[in-house]
């Protein structure tokens, strides 16, 4: 009888190590993956240094995900991302759908101009990037959370060079997949905080239709409490110019109906001071110090004087679903060029009203 139980036994072993051994390759397997899915976007070079598997809560984790340009600097990667959650999300699954929710702790997101960057014909378009979140994350997400983020804008073809970011980044996003069938025509809520170069305050709120091939939205923003003179790498650049001391507050509303963007960016710029004469004169020479005294005596005479605060409007508009057109990048170079212009409007004193 104990010859005839073994070879049970034995069956009922080699299966369970088997699964043990299935278990153990699983994240191997997985993390190999991952990293084919990230080498497929074309233009980049992506990768992940760990994966870990939970498989009794149904999710999975991404350690140290790394997103280079292929012709970008590796100091400054596209996306790096310290550690990512990926998982289902149970209190929707007894709501009758399946969904996930994703968390992501440290991500960085770098927008880097350079000499080596430029458009190469091999970019990435919208639906590569959603293939890429597929492979990621294979069910609808309907909620994004980020803790301690950080967005840098870097233009090292600007002279000087133009660094700036917003750090301390909190955003909660929620009912992206409209689990929460509100009727609403903008069913889902985003909330953003950080904090900015100079010590300024970012606060923002967006309702929004994810669910759109092009996403509807409306947002409201406000970046508070700049310290000009944190800015002078980017005045310098684009303006021409530097600031002795100042503050800077800016507000913006945006929305996108249908494709098409609408809104405006409306900085104020307070106790502005342009020029120090004898430090610019010697640092810069007589002919850079005298083009700053004029445009301090312009910056003087176009300010709120009960106030001391110059202030300026500047619109956004535009269609973002053009043929052949990246509606990522276009929205991109309206947000960016309308900033520009809002500062350098703003700061030069040409009140709109």
């Amino acid at each position: 009888m104990w010859k005839t139980l073994k070879k049970p036994y034995k069956i009922v072993l080699g299966i369970i190590l088997l699964l043990l051994i299935f278990r153990l390759a699983l994240p191997g397997m997985v993390k190999h993956y991952v990293n084919k899915s990230l080498d497929e976007l074309p233009g980049y070079n992506g990768r992940v240094a760990d994966v870990d598997l939970h498989l009794y809560r149904g999710a999975y984790t991404l350690d140290e995900l790394v997103l280079i340009e292929e012709k970008g600097n590796p100091k400054y990667p596209f996306l790096r991302i310290q550690r990512t959650s990926l998982a289902i999300e149970w209190k929707s699954v007894f709501k009758g759908r399946l969904v996930g929710e994703v968390l992501l702790e440290n991500p960085q997101l770098n927008i880097v101009f350079s000499s080596g960057n430029k458009a190469s014909g091999n970019e990435p378009t919208r639906e590569h990037w959603t293939e890429t979140v597929k492979d990621l994350m294979p069910i609808t997400i309907n909620r994004l959370v980020v803790n301690n983020g950080k967005l840098a804008y870097l233009d090292f073809i600007a002279n000087p060079d133009v660094k700036l970011h917003i750090n301390s980044t909190q955003l909660i996003a929620l009912n992206l997949a409209n689990v929460e069938n509100t009727g609403n025509k903008l069913p889902s809520t985003v909330t953003l905080t950080g904090k900015s170069i100079g010590g300024g305050t970012l606060k923002g709120n967006m309702k929004v239709n994810a669910l759109k091939e092009i996403p509807d939205f409306n947002l409201d923003m406000q970046l508070t409490n700049v310290n000009l003179t944190s800015l002078n790498s980017f005045i310098k650049a684009y303006g021409k110019f530097d600031v002795e001391r100042g503050q800077m507050d800016m507000y913006s509303e945006v929305k996108l109906t249908n494709g098409q963007l609408d809104g405006y960016i409306k900085p104020f710029f307070e106790n502005i001071k342009v020029l120090n004469w004898k430090k610019d004169k010697k640092e810069e020479g007589f002919l850079h110090a005298a083009k700053e005294a004029i445009i301090g005596l312009f910056t003087e005479a176009a300010e709120n004087q009960p106030r001391d605060q110059i202030a300026t409007v500047v619109p956004i508009s535009g269609h973002i679903n053009q043929p052949n057109t990246d509606n990522w990048k276009t929205f991109v170079n309206v947000l960016k060029h309308a900033f520009i212009n809002a500062f350098n409007k703003g700061i030069e004193g040409k009140i709109q009203g």
